[in-house]
């Protein structure tokens, strides 16, 4: 069962207060003392780093000025509010939990407005209320609902078995601590709040930063070899251009393409293909170094740039390849199939005024050559012919089968 709380519209102000007990001296003292742990209290709370440290300050002190007293620290959670003792009959940090119309502490949840008797025998339905704070008889209580954010989160609830106990002084600091108590909370909910957003926006910007690197995967790989595609190639090339323009450095370009390919796709189907494909991928991926590039220019052309590689250098990489793709058994629906290559090489050492397409277009027609010329052999563009533009025939071939 539960009551609506009494507003209190009576009570003085503390200034007032004071000025009517400062003739008795111990009073005065007394509550000058108090009022030094109050303010203690409040920079001790301030200083917390969660709600645990928090409760734990507040018990320190109702455990010194109020240890006769049953205190308790309602907090709403959920349909439910938990009630934390601070200080009486039973231990300290001890929790139960209570429906949110229940008991007293919920009535002043509900209304967030303060309940404060000073003699529960002229509320006869006081002692008989379930969620009260203790199972002694109830002769005084003072309960202050408190906020953070903006929202009615709990209530500080206090009773005693001695009538009058809480009278005006004890409303007023009960006010105060209760006041110190919602802004440090406030202060910990918000910084609690604040690193739960950066923590997700860091998640977030996480998962951005992977969906990007995955969609610039996607759009600059080819999906039957895994191999980069002709868009990354040439934006490769062109960085590769200039950074051997600027450093004096050599580049030479490999087209390979893949003899005879047509009688996979004829004989098994384009899925036995396309599975060959990616064996071929697999296979320039091991047979190459880490730096250099690799990319599946269309159909079973592949392209291969080496950076900082001369002539001689790109011979040895290109019979390596070729030697690789006749030992290797390529696996078939039903069968292996061994297969050649014919290379074409463009070995670039004077970059003025070269730009990827003519790269490409001369080692294409070496491959040209070396298709024309009986397939599975290595043949190289003439560089001095590189800007002779599209009417270019010009290969030397340097190996036979």
């Amino acid at each position: 069962m539960a009551i609506a709380a009494t507003p209190i519209t009576h009570s003085r102000n503390l200034y007032d207060l004071l000025r009517q007990i400062v003739p008795p001296k111990e009073k005065a003292g007394e509550l000058y003392r108090r009022l030094l742990a109050i303010n203690e209290l409040a920079g001790s709370m301030n200083a917390a780093g969660d709600v645990d440290g928090l409760i734990h300050f507040l018990a320190a002190y109702f455990l010194e000025y109020h240890p006769e007293d049953a205190v308790r620290l309602c907090i709403q959670d959920g349909t439910k509010y938990r009630k934390i003792y601070l200080s009486g009959p039973q231990a300290a940090s001890e929790e139960t939990t209570f429906s949110l119309n229940e008991g007293i502490p919920g009535s002043v949840m509900k209304s967030k407005t303060p309940l404060w008797i000073a003699d529960t025998h002229s509320v006869r339905k006081i002692r008989k209320i379930s969620g009260t704070a203790a199972d002694t008889p109830i002769h005084s209580i003072l309960v202050i609902p408190f906020s953070a954010i903006k929202n009615a989160v709990g209530c500080l609830e206090m009773v005693s078995n001695q009538s009058g106990r809480f009278d005006d002084i004890e409303y007023h600091l009960g006010l105060l601590v209760t006041s110190h108590f919602s802004s440090a909370l406030e202060n910990i909910l918000t910084r609690q709040e604040l690193a739960t957003a950066n923590a997700r926006l860091r998640d977030h910007d996480l998962r951005l930063t992977q969906l990007n690197e995955k969609l610039q995967q996607l759009a600059h790989t080819d999906e039957a070899t895994g191999l980069f595609n002709k868009r990354r190639l040439f934006e490769r090339l062109d960085m590769e251009i200039a950074r051997a323009r600027r450093y004096g450095e050599i580049l030479s370009c490999l087209m390979i393409d893949v003899d005879d390919f047509k009688q996979i796709n004829d004989t098994y189907g384009h899925q036995a293909g396309d599975q060959v494909l990616r064996q071929i991928g697999d296979l320039l991926q091991r047979s190459l170094r880490v730096t250099d590039f690799k990319a599946r220019y269309g159909g079973e052309e592949f392209t291969v740039l080496l950076p900082r590689t001369n002539s001689a250098g790109a011979f040895r990489v290109s019979e390596k390849l070729r030697a690789a793709f006749m030992s290797h058994e390529f696996a078939l629906p039903t069968t292996t199939a061994r297969l050649t290559v014919s290379i074409g090489v463009a070995c670039c050492t004077e970059f003025e005024n070269l730009n990827s397409h003519q790269v490409i277009r001369s080692a294409d027609s070496a491959l040209y050559r070396a298709k024309k010329s009986g397939k599975n052999r290595v043949c190289f563009a003439d560089e001095n012919e590189f800007h002779e533009g599209e009417s270019q025939e010009f290969v030397r071939a340097v190996s036979q089968v």
